[in-house]
């Protein structure tokens, strides 16, 4: 069978090289394909499903040409659309969405830190500077403190911030339970 002048296998093969060549671009460039072509509920046009269904069509429908010769071209091309279309709505709703859901942003502001509770790490003297950890969701933070009431924090010593000072050296303070 052919269309527009080649064959199907042809356009099915092409169809597969430029998804792949696609796919590379998108790596490459994918922020801004996202922030252009980003449209539809919930992003089920993004440039990745986009990309998937041509690649998918291409790919299923090179293999069905050549593995189902005894079916009609056309009887192929709708089966490869429908199925091209199934798989990437599935990959799209059990796997893409879910992981542009769970990104977070591992990102703080030293101001949120405030009024944390932490650890000395290393001791604090009362008139110099030591090291606390702060436990976050995302991971620990470590940052140099010094005490707000001039007293010594022996490492292990539970603290709470009382305020950061310009330097973003934190100011804490004995922290009881």
């Amino acid at each position: 069978m052919e269309m527009f002048g080649y064959s199907i296998e042809s356009i099915y093969l092409f169809l597969l090289i430029a998804g792949v060549i696609l796919t590379i671009l998108y790596i490459l460039i994918g922020d801004l394909l996202e922030g252009l072509m980003n449209i539809g509920i919930d992003g089920l046009f993004n440039p990745i499903t986009i990309i998937g269904y041509i690649t998918l069509v291409g790919g299923f429908g090179y293999v069905l040409e050549t593995i189902a010769f005894f079916m009609a071209p056309w009887t192929i091309l709708v089966i490869n659309l429908l199925i091209s279309a199934i798989v990437i709505i599935l990959v799209n709703y059990f796997i893409i969405l879910p992981f542009k859901r769970s990104e977070k942003n591992t990102s703080y502001s030293i101001k949120e830190l405030k009024g944390a509770v932490g650890e000395v790490f290393t001791t604090i003297p009362a008139d110099g500077f030591g090291e606390i950890i702060i436990s976050r969701p995302h991971g620990t933070v470590s940052k140099a403190a010094k005490s707000f009431d001039g007293e010594a924090l022996p490492e292990g010593t539970n603290i709470l911030v009382i305020d950061i000072d310009e330097e973003g050296v934190f100011l804490v303070s004995k922290h009881y339970d």
